[in-house]
C-alpha cells in the first residue's frame, strides 16, 4: 500500500511542480533503483497546458490504458488517466507476484485472460 501512495504522490508532484502528464504508465516504464521505483520513458509525455492530443493516434501499452481513452479515441489524456494507469500496473504487479495454489502456467493463463484478451461489448 505504501508503494501505491508513493506513486500517487509522485504523480501529483510531477503534475503540480512540472505540469507534465506521463501518458504511458506501464510495468515496462518503471525501474527499481536503490529500492525506489522510477518512472522512465517520458517520450509520450505532454504538458498539461497542451490542449487536445499530442499525437494523431493513440499510443501506449493498451493493457494499462484508462478505460475512457480505450473507449473514446477523441478523449484528451488527463491526470486521472495517469492515476488509473498506475492502478492497473499495481493490480497486474500484485497478481503476478501473489502466492497461488495454481500452477505457474494456470496462474499466468488467468492473468493473461484478464489483461490481454479483448472482448467486444
Amino acid at each position: 500500500m505504501d508503494d501505491l501512495i508513493a506513486s500517487c504522490t509522485a504523480h501529483e508532484d510531477v503534475l503540480h511542480k512540472a505540469g507534465i502528464l506521463h501518458c504511458n504508465i506501464s510495468p515496462g516504464n518503471i525501474i527499481i533503483h536503490i529500492g525506489k521505483g522510477l518512472l522512465i520513458d517520458w517520450d509520450l509525455a505532454k504538458l498539461v497546458t497542451t490542449s487536445g492530443h499530442r499525437q494523431t493516434t493513440r499510443t501506449g501499452t493498451w493493457q494499462f490504458m484508462p478505460v475512457t481513452l480505450l473507449c473514446d479515441p477523441n478523449a484528451a489524456h488527463t491526470f486521472t488517466d495517469d492515476l488509473e494507469s498506475s492502478f492497473w500496473v499495481h493490480l497486474w504487479t500484485s497478481l503476478m507476484t501473489i502466492q497461488s495454489s495454481l500452477s505457474l502456467e494456470e496462474h499466468s493463463s488467468r492473468i493473461n485472460l484478464v489483461f490481454n484478451d479483448v472482448h467486444d461489448p
